[in-house]
């Protein structure tokens, strides 16, 4: 796994920075800046001491590690920080911190606060805190250029927080770090056995897609008949003697590691004289918009060759967007899905393909 051009460092962190802090003597300079919650004076402070003295915490202890080693291009970092006022303060201080260090030139430091990543209310922690850390870290990998140009420092915050952070860099194959405050050097995860079956994906877009977009919370009696192998994707809660549902931060690993794995280039056109215009059927009852959003479709994308539409009916109930498989004999139906402010509608094609193409769609 090459090292070279991983410029962008993904750091959970945690809060033995002001453990530490608060262990000091009361009158010492440090300590007195910690406590007047001046991050500027206070980060002009710690630079005073080694980095890789205890004192200064796990984030930057780890952090010099890497750029005298193992990271030696890092030109980014992104902390991601608890929904907690110590969380907020712990990010202020370490972007103050590494702004002024001058032991390795940085382009750009970073903090992130993570909606419900806070200890107060378990059950947000464990149904929001968790996914929306999992939302965080595709988008800042997805504006890094993709997992190639990323790594993970996992040795900060909660144990939960720390475990999602290894599973994303696992199946993503982005190298996970990692420091116990009693080891003598930081220590990347080995590769582990770790990989998603994407092709349930293709059977099941639809029903993930809605818990993904909506936050949907279903009860049993709600819940469609799915393939038992998504249920790892789901946690289960019973309320009222009722069980419900309600998509995991494993499930959005799953989601968020498709999509940044499976970049796709944009497929090859058709020539222009075997294009046909789309045509409409009888129906009159279309909404308002709908067949110049299909002439639009159309037109902006020169790889479909044609289009026509089928009875209108029941796509009124349409919600979101995305896609889904729908088998049919030795072919598949291809549904994409796509919902707006004034109409709902779905674009289908078929052909002739294998389950493990599926996704290439």
């Amino acid at each position: 796994m090459k090292q070279k051009n991983r410029a962008v460092l993904l750091c959970t962190v945690g809060t033995s920075l002001f453990s530490n802090l608060e262990r000091l003597e009361e009158n010492s300079r440090i300590h007195q800046a910690y406590q007047a919650k001046e991050w500027g004076r206070l980060a002009r402070t710690l630079l005073e001491f080694d980095p890789a003295d205890r004192i200064c915490g796990a984030e930057i202890n780890t952090v010099h590690a890497l750029t005298r080693k193992k990271l030696p291009n890092l030109k980014k970092i992104v902390f991601f920080v608890s929904d907690t006022e110590e969380g907020e303060n712990t990010g202020k201080l370490l972007q103050a911190y590494f702004e002024s260090w001058e032991n390795h030139e940085f382009q750009k430091i970073e903090y992130r606060t993570v909606d419900m990543l806070q200890d107060k209310e378990p059950k947000k922690f464990k149904s929001q805190g968790l996914r929306n850390l999992v939302r965080e870290l595709g988008a800042a990998i997805q504006q890094a250029g993709g997992p190639e140009f990323c790594a993970i420092d996992a040795t900060g915050g909660y144990k939960a927080q720390i475990a999602i952070a290894v599973i994303m860099g696992q199946v993503l194959d982005i190298p996970v770090y990692y420091k116990h405050e009693r080891f003598p050097e930081i220590i990347d995860f080995p590769p582990l056995p770790v990989s998603f079956d994407y092709s349930i994906l293709g059977f099941n877009a639809d029903i993930l897609i809605k818990f993904e977009q909506h936050n949907t919370v279903l009860s049993q009696d709600e819940m469609p008949a799915i393939d038992d192998k998504l249920r790892i994707f789901f946690n289960e809660e019973e309320i009222d003697g009722v069980c419900h549902y309600e998509l995991n931060p494993v499930g959005m690993i799953y989601l968020t590691a498709y999509r940044l794995r499976t970049r796709q280039p944009r497929p090859p056109g058709n020539p222009a004289e075997s294009r046909k215009p789309p045509t409409f059927g009888n129906d009159h009852h279309y909404p308002k918009g709908f067949k110049e959003f299909l002439n639009k479709v159309f037109k902006e994308n020169d790889w479909i060759q044609t289009a026509h539409t089928l009875p209108y009916s029941g796509q009124q109930g349409i919600q979101g967007r995305g896609f889904r498989v729908v088998p049919a004999g030795d072919k598949c139906y291809v549904e994409g899905y796509f919902k707006n402010r004034d109409f709902g509608c779905i674009f289908q094609t078929i052909r002739k393909i294998v389950l493990s193409g599926l996704l290439c769609i």
